[in-house]
């Protein structure tokens, strides 16, 4: 059975500030988004590093919502370094980033790990970005829909609450390598994870389940991309530090952003201060 693809699912863009800001950085992000005139028909949240969240919810406006990048499976514990879903709670955060590429192939991170830490995050009521990659290796040796059906197996196997998962597709190939995924590459790709839920959840997860793409997303494509499908965002790396974000998010309006002009003020300003 074919999952019904006119089932409305709200557009949904997360950008990702990985390890990249600093109280005066978010300051400067804040001051270009909340000047912007974004998209209300998309949800809009920020990946902050865990030091930041609080700050980050005090100065970002209320319908941007805030994402730790990263959680542990327990609640508390003699963890260092670690933060719970009740802190990220605690924080003002709504989400969490789980088993993104950057932790699965630097830190290791095994899908049993994941998939645990998504059990969790779900018991203690934080929204989950659920992450799942293709390497260079994986499209060279032609097993992507293998391994992104492996991972997709660990992550059913802890979510109980699928309306509060977004599932996000990393072509690891693509990130930062001057290498661009097509279209038709990336409308590949997310049309066989919505068959995947579809086959093995439902009919109904499957057409409610949004499924969003990263790997180089800019102001440049993301309009093209938008218009895919299966496609329903965006996790948006190194242009969240940049106006290109505003456009990303208003990737499926006829919404034009000057931006870049405003920004460019704010740095000739700060500069003169």
């Amino acid at each position: 059975m074919k999952p019904n693809m006119s089932s409305p699912r709200k557009f949904f863009v997360i950008g990702n500030w990985k390890m990249n800001v600093t109280k005066s950085r978010i300051d400067n992000i804040v001051k270009f988004m909340t000047a912007a005139s974004l998209d209300p028909n998309t949800e809009a949240v920020v990946g902050c590093p865990s030091c930041y969240l609080s700050y980050a919810r005090d100065q970002l406006p209320p319908q941007i919502a805030v994402a730790a990048q990263n959680c542990y499976k327990v609640e508390s514990g003699n963890f260092s370094g670690e933060i719970s879903p009740a802190m990220i709670h605690d924080c003002g955060g709504e989400w969490v980033i789980l088993g993104h590429p950057e932790r699965r192939t630097i830190f290791n991170e095994p899908d049993h790990l994941i998939s645990e830490k998504v059990a969790h995050a779900q018991k203690a009521g934080i929204k989950v970005v659920a992450n799942v990659c293709e390497r260079k290796e994986d499209r060279d040796s032609q097993r992507t829909e293998e391994v992104l059906f492996e991972q997709m197996e660990y992550l059913a196997r802890s979510i109980s609450d699928w309306s509060s998962v977004v599932i996000a597709f990393e072509a690891l190939w693509a990130s930062n390598t001057g290498i661009l995924a097509t279209p038709a590459q990336v409308q590949e790709a997310l049309a066989m994870l919505r068959h995947w839920l579809c086959h093995n959840i439902s009919d109904k997860v499957a057409n409610t389940t949004r499924i969003i793409y990263a790997g180089s997303v800019s102001s440049n494509n993301c309009q093209e991309l938008a218009k895919l499908k299966d496609l329903d965002g965006f996790l948006v790396g190194s242009s969240a530090l940049k106006p290109d974000i505003v456009d990303i998010i208003n990737a499926r309006s006829s919404h034009i952003s000057r931006l870049v002009d405003i920004f460019s003020s704010y740095e000739h300003m700060s500069r003169a201060i």
